[in-house]
């Protein structure tokens, strides 16, 4: 099919073992889609796949090359069954299908993650339309288990991912300003949609979606400052645990939501890579908890991961965090009420893992991360009785 008509049908299946020192099968609820202890199902993915003849793709930048001359189209459909997919789920379009009624926020969900047209136009130096769902562009990390080379290649989480929009329904135009052979590619993206992991808006208001991106004439050295502004009152969702993860007043409210993340990423040599990437985000009336002496919620961080390639087929991941939040609705949600764990201040944690291909379709994965909570109010881990958590993992991707 791929060589006929250009259409790819592809997916995997993630699943992964947890423990934790914390006495309780509770693990960070902000570092994993899955909160539990144990073997769980992370993601059995399937998509189809046809990807337009371009020099700019949307959510990644410009590329080298000459523009294609042709106008292009394509298109993309993922769906995703597992523990993971509850990070996926859009109000509005798959959070009440029947399979996930009656689910409880642990339980397996299935989702349709993405469902968008795409369409190549040969104008400016290279432009790309994005029409329907798909995951975000925001953020150095992808929610999916993307074989290597990832932006990140980990089995947890950072804070500020987990605190950021996982997918958008709307318009996101992306183009390449025109370049010569051998200079930087400067590429820019703006974008409608309806808020933060929503189809159905609850207060009709769009937000707004503002990135720009740059790249190195040799490829090797990128950066990313991407943006997304917009009311968000009224667009999260216990019942079904789905929509922002910021709760913010009631939809006939109007409370303005900013979230912003910086990255810089290089390539040192063809062994080692390294990235920064910074966060920040305010929610106007989020700070819900009486007890914080505030109305606006912010938050913010900073990470550094560092990539090494070992050999042809395994790599030596680290990865290092400070999140820090002045308001408890930005840290721990509880995922069965929705409503924030009574934590807050600074976040610190350590990642570390070994990824191994013994095959180029399987995936191996070790990997021990160590969180530190920093602040007042009740301690972050082990349901409230612990500052600090060791978490141990290994996870098994097949890629197909």
């Amino acid at each position: 099919m791929k060589e006929d008509y250009g259409v790819k049908v592809y997916g995997w299946a993630q699943a992964g073992l947890i423990y934790n020192n914390n006495s309780t099968d509770d693990v960070s609820k902000q570092a994993f889609f899955n909160t539990d202890e144990g073997v769980n199902l992370n993601q059995f993915a399937l998509g189809i796949q046809r990807s337009p003849v371009s020099n700019v793709q949307g959510r990644i930048g410009p590329f080298p090359g000459p523009m294609p001359l042709e106008a292009d189209w394509g298109f993309n459909v993922t769906t995703v069954y597992g523990k993971d997919a509850r990070f996926f789920k859009t109000y509005g379009w798959d959070e009440d299908l029947g399979v996930n009624r009656g689910n409880k926020p642990e339980d397996e969900a299935f989702t349709i993650a993405q469902a968008y047209l795409e369409f190549y136009f040969p104008v400016l130096g290279g432009s790309d339309l994005m029409l329907g769902i798909f995951h975000t562009p925001l953020g150095n990390e992808a929610g999916f288990p993307l074989p290597s080379p990832a932006p990140t290649d980990f089995y947890s989480h950072t804070y500020s991912f987990m605190h950021g929009p996982a997918k958008h329904a709307g318009a996101l135009y992306s183009f390449k300003l025109p370049s010569a052979p051998g200079e930087s590619m400067l590429g820019f993206e703006v974008g409608v949609v309806q808020g933060w992991n929503n189809l159905q808006s609850e207060n009709h208001d769009p937000h707004v979606i503002a990135n720009v991106r740059w790249r190195s004439a040799d490829f090797g050295t990128w950066v990313d400052w991407e943006n997304i502004y917009g009311n968000g009152a009224g667009d999260s969702f216990a019942n079904c645990g789905c929509g922002s993860p910021m709760p913010a007043g009631s939809k006939d409210d109007t409370a303005q939501r900013y979230e912003t993340y910086l990255t810089v990423s290089h390539q040192l040599d063809p062994a080692n890579r390294i990235a920064v990437e910074t966060s920040y985000g305010k929610q106007k009336n989020g700070a819900l908890a009486g007890f914080a002496n505030k109305t606006d919620a912010t938050w913010y961080g900073a990470n550094f991961n560092f990539h090494h390639q070992l050999s042809e087929n395994l790599s030596w991941n680290n990865r290092a965090e400070w999140f820090y939040t002045d308001a408890p609705v930005q840290a721990n949600i509880d995922l069965r009420t929705g409503i924030p764990d009574p934590s807050w201040g600074s976040f610190y944690a350590v990642t570390t893992n070994l990824s191994w291909l013994p095959t180029p379709n399987l995936r191996l994965r070790p990997e021990a991360r160590y969180d530190i909570h920093s602040g007042p109010g009740r301690d972050a881990f082990g349901d409230g009785s612990r500052d600090s958590q060791l978490v141990l993992s290994f996870d098994a991707t097949v890629f197909f």
